[in-house]
């Protein structure tokens, strides 16, 4: 179930605001600095909407564009054609209805336009017609940085509901809290200072580094301490490595070569690869020698393969298959001739 509880520290107002309108027939216009989370607050919106509602594929809302959500992001085409085409199919279908309380209600469809700061203004001309005639049957979620990121003709049709700033020094215990991370009390100003540092004061990013902070102090047990939080700081996107780290100490061939595949095609070099998996590993390592051993063999034969110019990814999943594969612990695991490399 989704509780009704606003998913972001120090935005209480702003997510009571929302919710007042969730059976009007308003427009919305979210803005907020880059990272404030106005994404987080859209996404549990649709899937409360979706809850109270009774709809279907709940935990999609907000996800993924379905029957009665269409989502239009950065990455979309939202040209004037995508506009008068798509679009004005989807909000002139008919009407939803639904049974509540022995009562027939009428549901709304919803379009939520991403980073509206990029939305063409041609594309937002062709929208003023549809979003009045429609808004019976249609709702618009505009998400950008300013009000100015939208025409006046669509702003004069939104409720504008603006994020508030939100100062990290003082939301500090809440968002600790928040996130309910072990050893509160071990987290000092100076980890702190680090952490908003380097996140820029974006929202978004100080909540992966701490979720990041979180795990580790789960995986080790241990309090975290100054030297951990600044290696976080300088750590690659964790949610790119883990899974191939992961992969590898557990010598899964073709999980491993899927994770690397995948790591590859974010855009990341093959020295890139091997640096942040030697990070990733050094704040998740532990004590097992067979782990350990298995993963530094990958590393050395891969960095032999760099020294000899080849760092295609053919060549890095070539490394990686035979590394993988050899039997490296079939003689007794302190016999130091085990870990030459082949």
């Amino acid at each position: 179930m989704i509780n009704n509880v606003c998913p972001l520290v120090g935005q209480n107002e702003v997510w009571n605001k929302l919710l007042e309108l969730m059976n009007t027939p308003c427009h919305i216009f979210l803005t907020g600095a880059a990272g404030s989370g106005k994404s987080t607050l859209v996404k549990k919106y649709l899937k409360l909407y979706a809850q109270n509602k009774l709809r279907p594929n709940l935990y999609d809302w907000g996800e993924t564009t379905n029957d009665e959500c269409l989502l239009l992001g950065a990455e979309q085409d939202r040209g004037i054609q995508t506009i008068r085409g798509h679009v004005s199919l989807f909000i002139r279908q008919k009407t939803l209805e639904i049974w509540t309380e022995n009562e027939m209600k009428q549901l709304h469809r919803w379009v939520i336009i991403d980073d509206a700061d990029t939305f063409p203004q041609i594309s937002q001309q062709a929208l003023r017609r549809p979003m009045e005639t429609y808004s019976h049957v249609t709702r618009f979620i505009f998400v950008g940085t300013s009000e100015e990121d939208l025409i006046p003709a669509l702003r004069s049709r939104c409720v504008h509901i603006s994020m508030n700033a939100m100062n990290p020094f003082l939301y500090k215990n809440d968002i600790i809290q928040f996130l309910q991370i072990p050893y509160q009390e071990h987290i000092t100003m100076d980890m702190w200072l680090w952490l908003v540092n380097i996140s820029n004061s974006n929202t978004s990013e100080l909540f992966r580094l701490l979720n990041l902070l979180k795990n580790i102090i789960l995986y080790k047990n241990k309090p975290p301490t100054l030297k951990l939080v600044e290696l976080i700081c300088s750590a690659p996107a964790y949610n790119d490595f883990y899974p191939l780290l992961t992969a590898i100490v557990e010598k899964n061939t073709l999980l491993a070569t899927e994770k690397l595949l995948a790591v590859w095609k974010k855009g990341y070099t093959f020295e890139d690869i091997l640096d942040s998996l030697q990070v990733i590993h050094h704040l998740f390592s532990n004590n097992v020698l067979a782990e350990n051993v298995q993963l530094h063999v990958f590393l050395v034969n891969s960095w032999i393969s760099y020294c000899k110019g080849n760092t295609s990814i053919l060549a890095l999943t070539n490394v990686l298959y035979n590394s993988l594969t050899n039997d490296t612990f079939k003689q007794s695991p302190y016999d130091p001739e085990q870990y030459k490399i082949q």
